[in-house]
């Protein structure tokens, strides 16, 4: 039963940081595009999936990293933190683009975070997809 939590947690959150990325490169669009309004509208739904990752994500920590010791717990804290600094720096390329300024720090930083996250999530921690 336990692991068929998991399976769906995953799942879920999975599908949503990928529809959050879609939305982003969407409202990103719209900006460079000049569509304020939609974009506006967009980047609200984007917010609220911000939402649904992060419950989704702890929800998975809660689940199965709470109570790990050593090592995978500092890891999956890591992970944790970067993944809400992949949601830092995804604000801050739309604010940037949005100001019409550079948003060179903004991608830089969101960058490094998302191989941070992806490499932790998918490699090294014990549910990814390396052994």
């Amino acid at each position: 039963m336990m692991s068929d939590v998991f399976y769906y947690n995953t799942h879920l959150h999975i599908t949503t940081w990928v529809i959050g990325i879609i939305l982003f490169l969407v409202v990103l669009n719209l900006l460079k595009k000049s569509n304020e309004k939609a974009a506006k509208i967009t980047h609200m739904v984007l917010r609220l999936f911000y939402l649904f990752i992060i419950i989704t994500g702890a929800l998975l920590w809660f689940n199965n990293y709470s109570q790990a010791g050593g090592s995978l717990f500092t890891e999956s804290v890591v992970k944790s933190l970067a993944g809400v600094w992949v949601i830092g720096a995804m604000e801050m390329v739309l604010g940037a683009t949005k100001r019409g300024k550079s948003a060179f720090a903004g991608w830089l930083q969101l960058i490094i975070a998302l191989i941070l996250v992806l490499a932790l999530g998918f490699g090294k921690l014990q549910l990814g997809i390396l052994p």
